[in-house]
């Protein structure tokens, strides 16, 4: 529990926090991944690295084979912003990331979407990201948006698909955008989108409304597009999460201390590089790390082993002092069922009781490759809960009711004091969970959680319109949107 303040000599609030490794072994990891570093190494497959690697003082051979020094690992780490600012597109605080603030989104680029009219899976459309978009727009309690999807081949060349897929976020939601690129050139005008936004690159790099991801290759492998992707983002202060994605017993150890130690050293090596590329550049840490299941050859996106290697990652993030990226509102169900909902509410509370600083993948089904928009919804009132729960306890003379007790004694009730009326509005109440008694259930439909969060969904998308973009922006965009389709057609 972790103190917040003291009020007439009691403690008024206590939030309450998940504790996993002790310092000790926390360091054991750190001094372990700056071993593999230094004994092992990483392979850097761009030139451009290599030479600021070299420059700095790493032991480059064979061309692209990098060893990496821990004071050269230290001295970087001193370097990286502990803590993130990222803006909405109107130019306001939405997320500061630091310490244990929470920010719960969306996922991207998901292979398939249950269909909410007919209840179907089946392959995403362009709409299907703008709807996501509108649908995240809506919820109070998601801080920022992703794709959840992507357009078709059928409607947009797929080279250029990732500049489409942000435009139809952009257009339907202010909050803060988590994005991939497909390519330089796709970030490049993405970047430059953003700009037009902003006002300038200059007032971007000050208000960045959007986050980057990109990844390195497991084991110990920062390819050249995911190299070109994360200096550039470096370069024009673009927040980017660079984290892998071991899979334990398949590309990494099967052991959970040896996929974080592989995952962390493969984060430090990127951190190295994003700060020689710009001493401050912003990054942020994490990451999954989960099991292959031996018996289904299936990646296990939301058991037990990956909550603790995403608790355990947040813990090196916290000793580090850096923002952390960690999964929560997601399943390995196929639909939204009892596995759905119970592997959501897990995931939810054990990001937020890590104190995690982003946590995506909110309405991500089948391990990370359906995107249901029904769990969207259901996961908004979780995590409003989690946040209510890990308010804490109000301890004071006041909330104890010592006085209003004594009155009361033994054979009273409290429902007509003015204590009651006063307080009764701090207990938390559901929007879509159903309280009622039987028989007034019943009366109302009968109707299965499944189905109001369906109805809910539908009337969010008659009825809430996302703040537009102005004409002159939109202009801007189009003709970006333009150039990238004459190359491709070229």
């Amino acid at each position: 529990m972790s103190k917040i303040e003291l009020t007439d000599g009691y403690e008024m609030m206590a939030r309450p926090k998940l504790k996993l490794m002790s310092e000790d072994q926390v360091r054991q990891i750190h001094e372990a991944s700056l071993e593999v570093l230094e004994r092992t190494g990483v392979r850097v497959l761009l030139p451009e690295a290599l030479t600021l690697l070299e420059q700095a003082g790493a032991d480059v051979r064979d061309k692209n084979s990098v060893k990496i020094p821990s004071w050269l690992v230290e001295e970087c780490l001193r370097h990286a912003p502990k803590r993130i600012t990222v803006y909405d597109r109107n130019g306001e605080p939405a997320m500061r990331m630091q310490g244990n603030n929470v920010h719960y989104g969306l996922g991207t680029d998901t292979k398939c979407i249950i269909d909410v009219d007919t209840g179907e899976r089946r392959l995403p459309r362009g709409d299907d990201v703008a709807k996501a978009a509108q649908i995240c727009d809506y919820l109070p309690n998601i801080s920022f948006c992703a794709s959840m999807g992507g357009a078709s081949p059928e409607e947009v060349d797929p080279s250029i698909s990732d500049r489409h897929n942000f435009v139809l976020q952009l257009e339907n939601t202010t909050k803060p955008i988590l994005f991939t690129s497909w390519s330089l050139e796709g970030l490049a005008d993405i970047h430059k989108m953003a700009s037009m936004v902003t006002g300038s690159a200059g007032d971007f790099r000050n208000r960045p409304f959007m986050i980057h991801y990109t990844e390195p290759i497991t084991p110990l492998t920062h390819p050249p597009d995911s190299l070109q992707k994360l200096m550039f983002c470096a370069e024009k202060g673009i927040p980017v999460v660079y984290v892998s994605g071991p899979i334990m017993g398949g590309t990494a150890p099967v052991t959970l201390a040896g996929a974080i130690t592989l995952s962390n050293a493969e984060f430090l090596s990127g951190l190295v590089i994003t700060q020689l590329k710009r001493k401050g550049a912003p990054i942020i840490t994490g990451g999954g790390s989960a099991p292959l299941d031996m018996k289904t050859s299936v990646y296990l996106y939301v058991g037990p082993e990956a909550m603790l290697c995403n608790v355990a990652l947040k813990e090196l993030a916290a000793f580090y002092g850096l923002p952390d990226f960690n999964t929560g509102g997601c399943s390995d169900a196929k639909v939204l069922d009892e596995q759905a909902a119970y592997e959501a509410c897990f995931s939810i509370l054990q990001a937020g009781l890590a104190g995690s600083s982003m946590v995506h993948d909110v309405g991500y089904l089948e391990s990370g490759l359906t995107a249901c928009w029904e769990l969207m919804v259901l996961a908004d009132e979780m995590i409003e809960a989690n946040k209510y729960f890990l308010k804490g306890i109000e301890v004071n003379r006041e909330t104890m009711a010592v006085d209003l007790i004594h009155k009361v004694g033994a054979e009273g009730n409290f429902l007509g004091e003015a204590h009651t009326m006063q307080h009764f509005k701090s207990i938390w109440y559901p929007g879509l969970l159903n309280r009622e008694n039987y028989e007034t259930w019943e009366a109302g439909g009968s109707k299965t959680l499944g189905q109001v969060l369906n109805e809910k969904v539908k009337w969010i998308l008659e009825n809430h319109i996302p703040k537009p973009l102005s004409a002159e922006t939109r202009k801007g965009i189009q003709a970006i949107l333009d150039r990238a389709g004459e190359s491709v057609a070229s």
